[in-house]
Formats: structure tokens, C-alpha cells, sequence
């Protein structure tokens, strides 16, 4: 939470692996308690396994120790002293951007990573830096009050790098990707999109072949946004004006998910249900418009294509740049939740549908299916709730 009720703290993270090795070398995490989040991106030295150990330590004894209000100093000498410099190439074994968000203030600690980037109604903000030498380490500090729509951009060198001996001379530097950034419509983007595009940036720009680990951390602040989704009737036809009432009631883009629901809620609101063109693919059903609603899908089949689509972006967040290309039901509902929702209340009829009966997709397929959607929404960090009426 940050700041009043409507407001949302959104992240978006890509890591992407040195070409020929199988683990990244950087490392983030999230850490938080009731006060405050703490974001901790960090790069091991080298690649492969070791570099992963050495940043996956790092971020854990930062962000553990920081989440429990641990002095900084404190905190960056016991980095300091379990992982020391390298002495025979000069270089620390693991380098750090932290973020932590308080209130309304973010508190930017830096060490040799590349400088993290605010951008404030889609201009870079420039802010101050104070530089402590802390465990033989050069910290740079900053502290920024932040305000609505505010985004922080934190990378490892691999993203200032990109490029360098190939399509850019001098790599891409935190001036050039600012540049980029302000010409991208970031109010209208979430911070995975984000993210993904700086991540595609850097991919164009290394030819598709990395020399070193490449990561980015985008940190949005932004208005929370409701998702109200209503899944088959109730299981009681009394019941049907009742949920409906409390469906129309609630603030937030509406989404109807199954014909038969459609149907109800259609001759609820009476009014008709049309057809929407180009909405289909072959293997999703079409869409359907209604007044009153701004998503009107088919079921189950339109369900199961958004679960593969969110289960494979946590996978691979680059996938919502594809995602954000297409037209079918369970693109657009997968971009939706991805990238517009930050709380989702789904109503979740329990009525039976005997043509189901014995078939794949029978209630029991359904409830199994829309648990398993919450269980990824949830992973995904939004506020998920399942009403079953």
C-alpha cells in the first residue's frame, strides 16, 4: 500500500541470462513489512552459478536486515564483510541498487550499479545524491518524495552495456535510455510492460546475443484499479437478482466470463448481447458486447488460455509485449489482469451445467480452473478474492 487507499506500488522485473549460461548472475527480491517495501536488485560478479550466489546473497542479507529497520551502515558492513573485494581484479563480488518506500518517500541506496532513473509525468527527474564511503564501499544515497504516477527505473549494467562493440559504441547509456523512456507512453503502460520494452531495447541492441547478465526493475506508483469478474450463475436461481445487484454495485471494469451468464445478465440489465467482430481467433470464441459491461467472454476454454497466458508470463515477463498485440477474448482478459488490474473480485457461480456432465470441462474442471487462476494472480501480487455464490 502506499500512501491513501487508491494508490498502488507495481513492479515489473526482466532478468536476462549472459548467452550460454543457464542462471542469471543478478538477483532480486522484494522484501516489505508494515511500514515500508524493500526492493533489492543486485549483480554477482562474473556469470553463471557463482555470480547468482554472490547476488542472491547480497540481496538477502540487505533486504532482511533493512525490512527489520536495521541501520543502513549496519547493514552495508555486513555486506561489506561477507563479501569483500575481489583482490586480484579490484571489482566487489556483488554490486546493489536499493529501494525502499515509506510513506510517500523513496530511499535510494547505490553501489556500482548504473544510477536508477525517476521519471515524473514522463520527464527524467533529476534528484540528489550523497556519497558515503561506508565498509570501503562508495554509497551514493538519495532520498525523493514521491508523487502520483511517479516511476523508478533500476537496472545492472548489462542494460547501460547493451549494445557496446555491436549496434552502440558506447553502450546505452542512462542518457540515451532515458530518451527512449520519454518517448514511450509510460502513464499508459504498466510496470511490466515497461520493463519488457527496456528488456526488448537492450535484446535489439546486442543482436540477441548478451555478454552479460541484463536486468531491469521498474517501480510504478499508481492508482489501484478493480476488476470485477463474474463466472457462471448462482447455484440458486433466487439468488440471481440478489448477486447481480451486488455486481453492478461494486466500483471497476466489469468482465462476464460464459454464455449462460451472459444471458442472465443480459436480460438483468436488459439489454442485448451482440457480437464482437475480430475478437476471435480460430480457437477462442468471439467476444461479445453489452451495455454495461466491458468484457463479455465465453467461458471455461476463454479461462484456460488466460491461465496459460499469466502462468506463462511469470515465467517469462517479455511475453506481455506479445500478449499486448492480440485481439482474441483471452489476450485481451490476460492484458487486463497483467496490466490494468491491481485488485480482482471474481463471483464465482456454483450452478451446474448439465451439458457439462461428464466432459472435460465439468464444474468440477471450472472450480479447479478458476482456483488455479487466483493461485497465479495471487504469485503475480494482485489482490485476488473469490466470492462463490
Amino acid at each position: 500500500m502506499f500512501g491513501f487507499q487508491s494508490q498502488y506500488i507495481e513492479t515489473g522485473c526482466v532478468c536476462l541470462n549472459k548467452t550460454g549460461e543457464n542462471i542469471c548472475g543478478d538477483f532480486f527480491r522484494l522484501f516489505e513489512n508494515q511500514e515500508k517495501k524493500v526492493f533489492v536488485l543486485s549483480d554477482g560478479l562474473g556469470s553463471g552459478v557463482k555470480a547468482n550466489i554472490l547476488s542472491t546473497l547480497t540481496a538477502t542479507i540487505l533486504g532482511t536486515m533493512l525490512s527489520h529497520n536495521i541501520p543502513l551502515d549496519q547493514c552495508v558492513g555486513t555486506v561489506a564483510a561477507s563479501l569483500p573485494m575481489c583482490r586480484i581484479r579490484k571489482l566487489a563480488y556483488s554490486t546493489f541498487t536499493v529501494l525502499q518506500i515509506d510513506r510517500n518517500v523513496a530511499h535510494l541506496v547505490q553501489y556500482d550499479n548504473p544510477s536508477a532513473i525517476l521519471l515524473r509525468k514522463g520527464k527524467r527527474l533529476t534528484y540528489d545524491v550523497q556519497v558515503r564511503i561506508v565498509g570501503e564501499k562508495e554509497i551514493h544515497e538519495s532520498r525523493v518524495p514521491l508523487q502520483d504516477d511517479d516511476i523508478i527505473v533500476l537496472m545492472t549494467d548489462g542494460v547501460t552495456n547493451s549494445g557496446m562493440g555491436k549496434l552502440a559504441e558506447n553502450g546505452w547509456g542512462l542518457h540515451e535510455l532515458s530518451e527512449f523512456l520519454e518517448r514511450l507512453e509510460t502513464d499508459k503502460m504498466s510496470a511490466a510492460r515497461i520493463a519488457a520494452r527496456i528488456a526488448k531495447g537492450c535484446e535489439a541492441l546486442n543482436e540477441n546475443s548478451f555478454d552479460d547478465d541484463t536486468s531491469v526493475l521498474v517501480v510504478k506508483i499508481r492508482n489501484r484499479q478493480v476488476v470485477n469478474m463474474m463466472v457462471g450463475p448462482p447455484e440458486n436461481q433466487n439468488e440471481d437478482d440478489r448477486i447481480m445487484n451486488l455486481f453492478f454495485a461494486k466500483n471497476g471494469i466489469r468482465v462476464v466470463c460464459g454464455g449462460t451468464t451472459a444471458n442472465a445478465v443480459s436480460r438483468y440489465l436488459n439489454k442485448p448481447l451482440r457480437l464482437l467482430q475480430n475478437s476471435g481467433d480460430g480457437k477462442i470464441p468471439y467476444m461479445s458486447q453489452l451495455e454495461g459491461v466491458e468484457y463479455v467472454t465465453e467461458g471455461i476454454l476463454t479461462l484456460k488460455n488466460v491461465l496459460e497466458h499469466c502462468t506463462a508470463f511469470l515465467e517469462d515477463p517479455m511475453v506481455l509485449l506479445e500478449l499486448c498485440g492480440k485481439t482474441d477474448a483471452a489476450a485481451q482478459l490476460a492484458v487486463l489482469l497483467l496490466e490494468r488490474a491491481t485488485d480482482i473480485n471474481i463471483y464465482f457461480g456454483m450452478a451446474a451445467n448439465t451439458a457439462h456432465e461428464g466432459k472435460d470441462i465439468d464444474f468440477e474442471a471450472k472450480l479447479s480452473l478458476i482456483k488455479e487462476l487466483e493461485e497465479c494472480l495471487i504469485r503475480l501480487h494482485k489482490h485476488t478474492k473469490i466470492s462463490f455464490c
